[in-house]
């Protein structure tokens, strides 16, 4: 399980989510977004746990259905990246 992340902000509050693992694959991606953290789930499995104190990142979530993750195995990019999974959005209801 990892406990960090980090973010592509691009124009029109878009983002992507760098993920420092491989997501295991074959079930839905979920995050469940609160206030100062993230929760990401594959299927039911709880896979990643963060603290986030960007409020601007945490709006850019929660203001869309779906993100893009990259993952990077084991930590270390490779390139060139690319989207290799799509989480859904889950708001938490302590987080509205």
């Amino acid at each position: 399980m990892f406990n960090n992340c980090e973010f592509i902000l691009g124009e029109n509050d878009s983002i992507v989510i760098i993920v420092p693992t491989q997501i295991p694959k074959g079930l839905p991606i979920t995050l469940e977004v609160y206030r100062d953290k993230i929760l990401f789930f594959s299927g039911e499995q709880q896979v990643g746990n963060m603290t986030c104190g960007r409020l601007d990142v945490l709006q850019r979530i929660v203001s869309k259905a779906k993100i893009g993750l990259i993952e990077f195995l084991n930590g270390v990019p490779r390139f060139p990246a690319y989207i290799s999974a799509v989480a859904n959005v889950s708001v938490a209801s302590e987080a509205a």
